[in-house]
């Protein structure tokens, strides 16, 4: 079975039984999907992005300079560096692993049928910063209002955020993202980079994207739902089960849905569990299920417990928590604008 990448930062080899994941800390993680526990770790590279043969292919660090670094480990050696290759971005350019309010890198690597060679295509993203247009002027019973200078807009022209008319001033021009595109093809063995497809016709992503937030499951070809089972269902990462959700508990319940998952190839019923949530990016491996959980606060008998951003195993056969291990959240922290 072919690797995946099962989210940003996060790339699964089901060979190995091992997955590839960005660590708090800042490096790289492999992780046995059997135990949940390190194999090894490295500081060479910080995101993950794909795996050709027993390589590994990842983001480094960005460093001064505005060059795209990529990395190939060895996962047979404990993540030995085997290249390094440098990518010259354009001035505009930074190549950075956490997006912020205004700003996002997005990379991806795809093998190719070449055994030692990969396509990188990188998409940044930057939006101008702006602040919220002022609203109408509110004027107390009896006071005059303030004078209006010719510069002011008119109230009850268009917004700027797509509310009703009259609540905001017009929109202001220049406010759309603009997105740059690129793509290189490298030599996993040696690190030489050479030109590959143009800019752009190498799209990573949709252009209004600026968060790592996972998306809904995408719908597989020819027909991703199976027959006789409740609906809604959702896609594995893989493209091989199937996850039907049911709410079966109110609000006071912490795991009020039912998750049921299915092989997609057979029809048959793998097992299920409790969660929080009504569906969340999820793969098979074996008899368990594993699954992103976004960061939450979670209710507890004494002060509420934070859980951050990680991937969780679970038993399908007993619903038996098995194993957890938190994942580096590169969505956007910063406070907005004023």
């Amino acid at each position: 079975m072919t690797s995946f990448q099962f989210s940003p930062g996060v790339v699964v080899d089901p060979a190995r039984s091992e997955a590839y994941l960005m660590s708090p800390d800042g490096d790289i993680v492999c992780l046995d999907l059997d135990k949940g526990v390190p194999v090894w770790r490295s500081k060479e590279a910080a995101k993950p992005l794909a795996v050709s043969g027993h390589l590994l292919v990842g983001q480094a660090a960005p460093a001064p300079g505005n060059n795209l670094r990529i990395v190939t480990l060895d996962t047979r050696n404990q993540g030995a560096r085997v290249a390094e290759s440098v990518v010259a971005l354009p001035p505009n350019v930074h190549p950075m692993i956490d997006a912020t309010a205004h700003r996002s890198f997005k990379t991806v690597a795809q093998p190719q049928p070449t055994p030692g060679e990969a396509v990188v295509s990188w998409e940044y993203a930057e939006r101008p910063l702006r602040g919220v247009a002022p609203g109408p002027t509110q004027v107390l019973p009896g006071e005059a209002p303030p004078g209006v200078s010719a510069a002011a807009p008119a109230f009850g022209t268009a917004t700027a955020f797509g509310g009703p008319a009259g609540m905001t001033g017009p929109a202001e021009p220049g406010g759309e993202p603009s997105v740059t595109r690129g793509a290189v093809r490298i030599d996993l063995a040696s690190g030489a980079v050479a030109s590959a497809v143009p800019p752009h016709a190498a799209p990573v992503t949709p252009t209004a994207h600026l968060s790592t937030a996972a998306a809904p499951a995408a719908a597989a070809a020819p027909n991703p739902l199976l027959p006789g089972v409740p609906e809604p269902q959702f896609l594995s990462a893989d493209g091989h089960y199937v996850l039907s959700s049911k709410r079966v508990a109110d609000d006071p319940t912490w795991d009020k849905y039912l998750w049921t998952v299915y092989d997609r190839n057979t029809g048959q019923e793998v097992g299920s569990l409790r969660a929080h949530v009504r569906y969340a990016p999820f793969f098979v491996t074996g008899s368990r299920i594993v699954f992103e959980t976004r960061p939450h606060m979670r209710p507890s008998s004494g002060r509420p417990a934070p859980e951050p951003l990680q991937i969780r195993a679970v038993d399908l056969g007993t619903g038996q928590a098995l194993w957890s291990h938190p994942i580096r959240d590169t969505t956007i922290t910063e406070p907005p604008p004023p």
